[in-house]
């Protein structure tokens, strides 16, 4: 069994193991990112930890507010009505990060819902690569939308999708 714990950044313990799962999943650190984040307005983040004390993953979020990076990358790539509707009351959900071996147990949808529980905001957003079809099947099972496909947030190429979901 495992439980949800509130992430606190000066937890130099747990900032440790999270960044270390990041690196072994996306092979790059989060941890001065994170630790940025964690000022944002309605930062919020959650642990999964088995009770032997495993980290199984993470998920956290905050308030999208113009002047940030990645509102104002979404905000370019929507038309009035989508920025409307999608980003002037907005809940960013930043990350989300299950490791390997505990995949498809339940754990991503776990860490999401809580994450989702009691935000005040009109509605969320997130964005995951196009072809990341395991994160989009697990979100549109809890209600998320497509906003916009494809969208380009960097020059690398890599297509991704914004997806949405309506909270109130």
């Amino acid at each position: 069994m495992a439980s949800i714990v509130k992430i606190v950044v000066t937890d130099e313990n747990r900032l440790e193991t999270m960044d270390n799962l990041y690196r072994k999943v996306w092979d790059y650190s989060i941890r001065e990112r994170l630790i940025k984040h964690s000022s944002y307005p309605g930062f919020r983040g959650y642990l999964c930890i088995t009770d032997k004390e495993e980290i199984v993953g993470f998920t956290y979020g905050y308030s999208s507010l113009t002047g940030q990076y990645y509102h104002d990358i979404l905000a370019k790539e929507l038309d009035s009505t989508g920025y409307t509707r999608w980003l002037t009351d907005c809940f960013e959900l930043v990350e989300l990060v299950v490791h390997p071996s505990y995949r498809n147990q339940g754990y991503a949808k776990y860490l999401v819902t809580e994450l989702l529980k009691d935000v005040q905001n009109k509605t969320t957003v997130l964005t995951t690569q196009v072809n990341n079809h395991s994160a989009r099947k697990l979100y549109q099972g809890l209600g998320w939308t497509t906003v916009k496909e494809p969208f380009y947030p960097s020059n690398d190429g890599t297509p991704y999708v914004i997806m949405g979901k309506g909270l109130k």
